[in-house]
């Protein structure tokens, strides 16, 4: 749903795998979808360019994240939060395979909290 209302079916998984796990580096979100990490890197540097999106280097990699200082980010942010929790249990399972640093204490396995 997110692809057609952003006109691109990459702009969705950057934005699922961004809500799912709270900040993203582009060649993740490339080897997570099997996608070329040039296509991302251009989307995830437009999405910065509008506000959306903040990033920050850790070592060499440009690490993203919501921009929750800038006013359309809220909003934007219930959308795609609907979508993500609209995704079955057995979808997510297949498009967030990847655990990225240790699980806190009482955390779910698959999804997070809200923001």
């Amino acid at each position: 749903m997110l692809d057609q209302i952003l006109g691109s079916e990459t702009a969705q998984k950057i934005f699922l795998h961004l809500y799912h796990y709270g900040e993203s580096y582009p060649s993740a979100v490339a080897k997570d979808f099997n996608m070329s990490l040039g296509q991302i890197q251009r989307q995830f540097e437009r999405f910065e360019n509008a506000g959306i999106l903040i990033s920050k280097l850790s070592g060499k990699t440009r690490i993203y994240q919501f921009n929750k200082k800038f006013s359309l980010t809220a909003p934007f942010m219930e959308m795609v939060k609907r979508v993500y929790d609209s995704l079955p249990l057995e979808e997510k399972e297949i498009l967030f395979p990847t655990r990225r640093g240790p699980r806190r204490a009482g955390k779910p396995i698959i999804g997070r909290e809200s923001p």
